[in-house]
């Protein structure tokens, strides 16, 4: 299997930034830092929010919510958090209702006669969402595996798997351009799908 995708080393080194007003109050420069930042903050819950056309990390503390989205900032990615004040967000866990919806929407794309290269990714989703277990056997690539907790389901980690099958090919490298366009193929399926498996993760255990 292949090792794991670059976009997560880059993730991993993103610059984490709380904005309050017109200030802001740099973290570090490590998804742990930020993780250490969050537990400090009495954190409560994480989880994906890819609705509205746009995709963030929503926060719950136990004193009030917060949002964070990514930011490009000439050459590099920034985490930018700040207080939520809107209303309260649905958080998509229904992992077996997503599994149907990526396999309908990759179904659809195939019959839109996909290019050989984007066929042979698109009948791979299928082919992990088939197993019986995660997927790792006609898998090409390893990091879907070990994205998740510790003790999520199986039926979680195939389907993060199946979506990262799905999702279109893009650079490694820092690109705000990179990022498909919603509407095209099954990318809104694979989002959803993604989201649904991180936030079925989740528990409302404190951020350690």
């Amino acid at each position: 299997m292949a090792p794991p995708h670059p976009a997560f080393a880059a993730f991993r080194k993103m610059s984490y930034v709380w904005v309050d007003g017109q200030a802001f109050e740099p973290i570090g420069d490590s998804l742990d830092h930020w993780l250490t930042y969050l537990g400090g903050n009495g954190a409560r819950l994480a989880w994906l929010d890819v609705a509205g056309g746009e995709e963030v990390c929503r926060v719950i503390r136990s004193d009030g919510d917060e949002t964070w989205r990514i930011v490009w900032n000439g050459g590099i990615f920034m985490l930018h958090g700040s207080e939520e004040t809107g209303p309260p967000r649905r958080r998509e866990t229904d992992v077996p209702a997503m599994a149907v919806h990526l396999h309908d929407a990759v179904h659809a794309e195939l019959e839109a006669d996909a290019t050989d290269v984007r066929r042979s990714a698109l009948e791979r989703a299928l082919e992990i969402l088939a197993s019986a277990g995660d997927g790792e056997e006609v898998s090409d690539v390893a990091w879907p595996y070990f994205v998740l907790p510790d003790g999520s389901t199986t039926a979680s980690r195939r389907l993060i798997a199946a979506a990262s099958a799905a999702w279109p090919e893009t650079s490694a490298a820092a690109d705000p351009d990179a990022k498909p366009p919603r509407g095209e193929g099954c990318v809104d399926a694979a989002l959803d799908a993604i989201a649904a498996a991180v936030n079925s993760a989740a528990t409302p255990e404190p951020v350690e």
